[in-house]
Parts: C-alpha cells; sequence; structure tokens
C-alpha cells in the first residue's frame, strides 16, 4: 500500500486500495469508527461473508446470527473432559455437564494423592476431600504446658500447665487458652466503675432518679413571710414533685397575658350592612411561657352563646366581621377576646358595638299673621285675628330613616288635634319643607289661643304602626283690646272707640296713661266691661285723683274679627283743653 498523508487520512470516510495492475479493489479501509444503524431508529442489519479482518475493539449491541467457526470449517468451541457443545440452527452453542460421564464416575474410587488427605465421592458425583486428624496429630509436636488431643476428627490444643491462684482483690479468667486478671473493684451507693478501651478505670457519679415529696407541704410562717408565691397557711401540692420543681412551683406562677380589644367602627341606627372592625392583640406574661390559644368571639345583646370567629395565635391583628343585619337592630355587638397561655394564665378582653338609638326628625313651624296692628305680633294677637301663614322645615337626623310625610295640625285647648291638611303630605326621604299654607278658620275667630304643630310620619314611626312625630308647637295668643286718647267728643258706638288713638292688650301696662294733649279737652279710655277701673290720677295736676270725673257708659264694641264685646268707655269733659302744657292720667285697673 503505498504511503499516504496522515492529514489526508483524518478526511476521507473510507480508502479504497486497488492492484496497481490490473486495478482491481483489493480493499475498502473505514480509517474511523464505523456504525451500522442508527440509536432510536429501525434496526439495520449487517451481513458478512468469507474471510474479514477486524482489528481493534467490535462491539455488537442486540446480538448476532451464525455460527463461530475456525478456519477449517470446524466449532470454535470445543467440549473438554465432562461437558457438552451442541450447535443449534441458529448458530448458537450451548456448553452443559456431561452427567452420563460423571455418573460413570460415582462407581470408582479417586485415589487421594496422600500427605494426610482422603476422599469420598457422595451419591451426587461430588468428591469431598478432608485432611486426617490422626495424620495431623503426628505431625504437632506439644510443647511444655501444651497437650494435643484428637476427638472425633477435631484437634485440640491445651494448657496442662498448674492453676494460676488470684490474690485478694484480683480475680481471673481463662477463655480461649487466655488468662485474664481483674481488680475485684465493687461500686458504692451512687457510683459507678467502667474500663474504658485503654484498659484504665473510669469511676464516676450515678444518678439513677431523684428523690420526690411523699406529701403536699403546708406553709407555716410568721411575720408576713412568704414562701415564693405561698403564704402561711397554704398547701404547696408538693405530691411526686421533685424538690426542683416544687421549687419552680413556688418561685414562678402563671401571670394573666395583656389583652386588648378596641374598634373605631359606629353603626348608625337602621344600618343593615354591618362591617366591624376589630383590632386584637395580646402578650404573654408568664416565664418561658407561649401562646396556646387566641380565641375572638361575638354575640349579640349580651346573651345567648358566643360564637368563634377568629383562633389565630399571631400576637396581633384585626378582624372584619361583616353581616347584614335586620332593620332596625339597635341590639348590641358583644365581643371579646380570650388568650391562653402554655401554662394555663388566661385573660380576656371584652368590646361592644352598640347601634346609635333612633333621632327622631327636628321639626320648625312658622306661624305668621296674615294682618298685624302696630301693637300685635305673629303670636299675640286681637282677639279674631286668626289668619295665619304656616311654613317649615322637617329635618332628618338618623340617616338610615327615611322622612314619608307630614300633617299640619290645629288644637284651641291642647288635647284634642285637628288636621288641616286634607291628606298627608308626601315628602322625604331626606330632609324637607313644609310648604306654606294660610289657615283662616273663622270658626275659630273667638278663641283665646290657637295651637299649632307638625305631625311626621317616617319609615321607623311606620315599622312601629305609630301615630307619628309630633313638633313645632307654635301657640298663638288671642286677647281684647284697651283703647284711649283725647278726641273731639265723646265716642259713642264701636267705629268710634276703635278710633282711638291708643290701644294695649288688656294684660298691657298697668297703670296705663292718656295723654291729654294742648288742643282736645275730650279725654276717653274703653275697657271691656269685666275690667274694673281703681283709680284715675293727674299726675301733672299735683296727683290729684280725678276718678269721678271721668263718667262711664257702655255698650259693644266689635272685635278684629266682628264679634260684638261688651265695653266700658269712660270719659272726662273740660271746659278748655289743657294750657300750656299736656297733662297725663293715669288709669290703674284691678
Amino acid at each position: 500500500m503505498p504511503k499516504v498523508n496522515r492529514l489526508e487520512v483524518d478526511k476521507k470516510d473510507f480508502l479504497v486500495v486497488k492492484d496497481t495492475r490490473t486495478l482491481d479493489v483489493t480493499k475498502v479501509i473505514a480509517p474511523h469508527e464505523l456504525q451500522i444503524g442508527l440509536e432510536g431508529y429501525k434496526r439495520a442489519s449487517l451481513r458478512i461473508e468469507g474471510d474479514e479482518h477486524i482489528t481493534g475493539r467490535l462491539t455488537i449491541e442486540d446480538g448476532c446470527k451464525g455460527a463461530l467457526r475456525l478456519f477449517d470449517g470446524t466449532s470454535a468451541i470445543k467440549a473438554g473432559v465432562g461437558t457438552l457443545v451442541t450447535t443449534s440452527s441458529d448458530g448458537s452453542a450451548t456448553v452443559a455437564l456431561d452427567t452420563s460421564y460423571i455418573a460413570s464416575q460415582q462407581a470408582g474410587v479417586v485415589t487421594a494423592p496422600g500427605g494426610g488427605l482422603s476422599s469420598v465421592a457422595d451419591p451426587n458425583g461430588l468428591l469431598s476431600l478432608s485432611v486426617d486428624p490422626t495424620f495431623l496429630q503426628s505431625k504437632i509436636l506439644a510443647g511444655a504446658g501444651i497437650s494435643v488431643s484428637n476427638n472425633n476428627g477435631q484437634l485440640t490444643i491445651s494448657n496442662t500447665r498448674p492453676s494460676v491462684v488470684a490474690g485478694s482483690g484480683l480475680s481471673s479468667n481463662l477463655a480461649g487458652g487466655n488468662l485474664t486478671f481483674n481488680l475485684d473493684i465493687v461500686a458504692g451507693a451512687g457510683i459507678q466503675v467502667n474500663t474504658n478501651g485503654s484498659g484504665k478505670l473510669e469511676i464516676s457519679s450515678q444518678v439513677t432518679g431523684e428523690s420526690t415529696f411523699q406529701n403536699d407541704i403546708v406553709v407555716s410562717l410568721s411575720n408576713g413571710k412568704t414562701f415564693g408565691r405561698y403564704v402561711s397557711g397554704d398547701t404547696i401540692p408538693a405530691t411526686g414533685k421533685t424538690a426542683a420543681e416544687v421549687l419552680a412551683l413556688a418561685t414562678v406562677e402563671p401571670i394573666n397575658p395583656t389583652v386588648g380589644l378596641t374598634s373605631s367602627t359606629t353603626i348608625a341606627f337602621n344600618q343593615t350592612a354591618i362591617s366591624n372592625v376589630l383590632n386584637f392583640s395580646h402578650t404573654i406574661n408568664s416565664l418561658n411561657a407561649t401562646v396556646s390559644t387566641a380565641v375572638l368571639q361575638w354575640r349579640r345583646g349580651n346573651s345567648g352563646s358566643w360564637t368563634t370567629l377568629s383562633s389565630g395565635i399571631s400576637s396581633s391583628g384585626n378582624f372584619t366581621h361583616t353581616l347584614t343585619d335586620t332593620a332596625f337592630n339597635g341590639a348590641t355587638f358583644n365581643y371579646r377576646y380570650v388568650v391562653t397561655d402554655s401554662v394555663g394564665a388566661t385573660a380576656t378582653a371584652i368590646l361592644d358595638i352598640t347601634p346609635a338609638g333612633y333621632i327622631a326628625p327636628t321639626i320648625s313651624l312658622s306661624v305668621v299673621g296674615a294682618s298685624l296692628n302696630p301693637i300685635e305680633t305673629n303670636l299675640k294677637r286681637e282677639r279674631g285675628n286668626v289668619s295665619s301663614n304656616l311654613s317649615g322645615t322637617i329635618t332628618r337626623n338618623s340617616p338610615m330613616v327615611g322622612l314619608v310625610s307630614y300633617v299640619l295640625q290645629y288644637s284651641t285647648d291642647g288635647n284634642t288635634w285637628v288636621d288641616i291638611n286634607q291628606a298627608p303630605v308626601s315628602i322625604g326621604p331626606g330632609t324637607s319643607s313644609v310648604t306654606q299654607i294660610n289657615h283662616n278658620n273663622l270658626d275659630l275667630k273667638t278663641s283665646a289661643s290657637i295651637l299649632y304643630r307638625v305631625r311626621v310620619i317616617d319609615t321607623y314611626q311606620q315599622h312601629l304602626s305609630a301615630y307619628g312625630i309630633t313638633g313645632g308647637l307654635t301657640t298663638v295668643s288671642f286677647l281684647n283690646l284697651i283703647f284711649f286718647g283725647s278726641v273731639a267728643q265723646a265716642p259713642a258706638n264701636s267705629n268710634a272707640v276703635r278710633a282711638l288713638s291708643s290701644k294695649i292688650f288688656t294684660d298691657g301696662s298697668n297703670p296705663f296713661s292718656i295723654s291729654t294733649g294742648t288742643v282736645n279737652k275730650v279725654f276717653s279710655f274703653a275697657v271691656p266691661a269685666s275690667t274694673n277701673i281703681v283709680n284715675v290720677i293727674d299726675v301733672d295736676a299735683l296727683n290729684a285723683n280725678i276718678t269721678t270725673s271721668y263718667v262711664k257708659s257702655t255698650f259693644n264694641v266689635l272685635d278684629f274679627g266682628g264679634t260684638a264685646v261688651s265695653y266700658d268707655i269712660y270719659t272726662m269733659t273740660n271746659a278748655e283743653p289743657y294750657s300750656p302744657n299736656t297733662h297725663n292720667h293715669q288709669v290703674t285697673r284691678s
């Protein structure tokens, strides 16, 4: 084969070798690893015929087919003594024991080669060789203090020297031909003796358990002394406890946790969407204790069983309690937070959230006289002046309670109320106005007073099937008048009396004064007939009593409503007007 460059060979898949003369291909060389088939793909096959030469390692996976033979055509696998080789149709060879050969050997005797060996063939054809103990015994020379004996084929070598006696504090043991001496050390109470690996003795205290108290302990101390948390007269439950446990019991006691439960939530009256935010916290105070349970619970109206809302053991947190409440439910929400530590100390925080109570609407009512004279007011008028303009405002004070309607009412005695409206006026749900109306019931013109109010219905009053809320109470009083003044001539009828220049209510100033002026010489005053005149004094004439100078006459005077009222008219007539100064006649009545 001609020389080729190695670098060129590395780049070739195959090298083809030909006869230089005939150009016949003599061989094909794969200079690199040659793999037949792909892993995970369908199985490939390689068929080899003729004589092949393989250099290096040949790896065959998943088996091969055909017989392995020598160049002369015979099988490459040959049978030895006592074995058989069988070739199957697929070319595979099977090697097995030749049982007929083994059987032929069972009848004969296999002769041991000597030298203290003996042989026996068992029924299964197996050959057993063993050492002849007599032969071995003859070959072992026992030294001083040693004996060799044959016991059923087992050789025993033993010590024949006299026994060694252990002295005081020692003990001896002969085992396996070894003589061992031990110190006789007896461990006392609470002491343990051991031999470590180096043969040294280790002596240590041995605590097998502490003593416990057999009975409880009654504390008896004087002068206010205490044993830990126990005072004189207490009984310490010491039975079954060690001294350390009793000391711990006396000096360490469960201390109740510090717990807190708060909320900034408020609930309006008739609020049905409940969302109470609860803030809780706790601190464990017992020594070395941990929180065992922490339970947040609730109930309603200070009665019934408690329902658990949360059982988390975090040292602080919050919980929002939500529910849909029934309408107009004012029962208190009761909450408690119960914390217990690992040694049994416990504490409870209590919190109540009470819905706001019902606040009735605020009612304001305005009563204004339709026509007033100078001395009249809206609430104090001459009898018969009953025409009033009514208006007002109804303010809702409970946000969750809607206003529904109102009715204006009046009364002349404060007991019997009469609706002014023909039907309730619809309003609401929020703050509403009372529409102005005029009330002028002439049947009431002789009344001494008229009372007004507003009756309001809201959703809560409907829920209660109640009469409603009344408010805005306003009273208008009606009185007769006293007429007086200086005139050109004495009044002789109702119109003349009403035309007198001055007027006061019958509950007005007492005494009242008539200013005479310097023009007229007739002076009159008119009072309801039931009025008693005590005297008339001229304060500008050295307080002269001029009562008899006023002459009385009686006739009816119409009031504002046109009702005739009996009046006494008193008149004084001078020859000349007062001059140069005005006089004041002071009239006193009872």
